[in-house]
């Protein structure tokens, strides 16, 4: 992160995962006869099996088949059961024998409660692939088939759907404003509007911004830069503290490219007595600020707080003997609300931030300036703030 703070003459900067048989007695063997209950079956022979009032052979075709007979180890083929429409309930065909099983499906005593034993018909194999989501979701995975008996296969389970595309931006398109004053060299002044605006550059690399005459609109680019600063809002007299001044929002809408080094975009300013540093950033570059400073000492996470309906990580952060909008060799706190999931678009509710610090124990002092910021460090790149506005009530 922005840690490292240089000096200014506007003001410091931050830097900063086998089938066993059953044997049994058997009833004479008529061939099918009239239903009644089912002969005790025996084991082996392809005559046996359940059904009617015969102990082998195929059910009888009454009104209502017989009981099934006894579990055979399965002959040729799985017996059948009767061929009515209500078959008894008896466990007709092979018990998971070699016979072929794939009959009992259809054994079922006329569709009844008996199947081929456990030889079961195939299972059906499992849900197609899923589709891919509208945003980032994505299909659901198929299920896979209910294992079937006997020598039959449980079904494969499905596919899993490909991932849906990228959510498209929620951010309105805008036309980038034209015309403008470029400023190139480290400067301060006033615009339109009651606003407020700095440039600063520690002199390493080229950076310029062009300030537009429609409310705080901005542009900025930098080039090999080791630290860069613009930003445009309210500045205050430090004299009231930010409950005493009002209500604080901004809304904003921003387009950049940055090839290398650390870009923050969000919300800057100070406070004094005591003196504060303060961020919120909703956007940033490669790395999104944490809890390294980029001079490699630490931050300490004080909490999460929910402001316009997401959530920001809070940081506090100490400097020592940097400068400070009150001098140089000052030590002073830093505080950071870094929002979870980076947007380039949206409102801020900037008071609310302060209050919400104030209620994790982060006090602040007397506010100095709340600006619409974008600072980079050892980098190139350039922004747009085709939307901008900061305001008080």
């Amino acid at each position: 992160m922005l840690s490292r703070r240089l000096a200014h003459p506007f003001g410091a900067v931050l830097v900063g995962s086998a089938v066993a048989a059953f044997a049994g007695c058997a009833s004479p063997a008529p061939s099918n006869g009239d239903g009644g209950s089912g002969g005790i079956a025996t084991a082996g022979s392809t005559a046996q099996g359940t059904g009617g009032s015969s102990a082998s052979g195929s059910g009888g075709v009454s009104t209502t088949g017989g009981s099934g007979g006894a579990p055979g180890s399965g002959g040729s083929a799985g017996g059948h059961g009767g061929m009515n429409a209500s078959g008894g309930p008896g466990a007709s065909g092979a018990p998971g024998g070699s016979g072929l099983g794939a009959t009992g499906g259809v054994a079922a005593g006329g569709r009844g409660h008996g199947g081929g034993g456990d030889a079961g018909a195939v299972s059906a194999s499992g849900g197609s692939a899923g589709r891919g989501g509208s945003g980032n979701t994505g299909g659901i995975t198929g299920t896979s088939g209910a294992p079937a008996g006997g020598s039959a296969q449980g079904g494969s389970g499905g596919r899993s759907g490909a991932g849906g595309g990228a959510g498209t931006s929620s951010c309105p398109a805008v036309t980038k404003p034209s015309g403008g004053k470029q400023y190139c060299s480290n400067t301060t002044g006033s615009v339109s509007g009651g606003y407020a605006y700095e440039l600063w550059s520690d002199g390493t690399g080229m950076g310029c911004m062009t300030i537009y005459s429609s409310d705080a609109k901005f542009s900025a680019t930098w080039t090999n830069a080791g630290d860069f600063l613009a930003r445009i809002g309210l500045g205050f007299d430090k004299s009231k503290t930010p409950t005493q001044i009002g209500t604080i929002s901004c809304d904003f809408a921003e387009t950049k490219t940055a090839d290398t080094g650390l870009v923050y975009v969000g919300i800057y300013g100070w406070t004094v007595s005591p003196l504060r540093e303060y961020y919120i950033l909703d956007d940033w570059g490669s790395t999104k600020p944490g809890d390294t400073a980029s001079d490699g000492t630490p931050r300490t996470h004080v909490g999460t707080i929910t402001v316009d309906g997401d959530t920001y990580d809070v940081w506090k952060h100490t400097q020592t003997g940097k400068p400070a909008i009150t001098g140089d060799n000052m030590t002073f706190d830093q505080y950071f609300s870094v929002r979870q999931t980076a947007r380039q678009c949206g409102h801020i509710s900037i008071s609310t931030h302060f209050s919400e610090w104030m209620r994790l124990g982060l006090d602040l002092g007397k506010l100095e300036e709340a600006k619409l910021l974008v600072e980079a460090q050892d980098g190139t790149g350039k922004i747009d703030f085709t939307t901008a506005t900061v305001v008080l009530k």
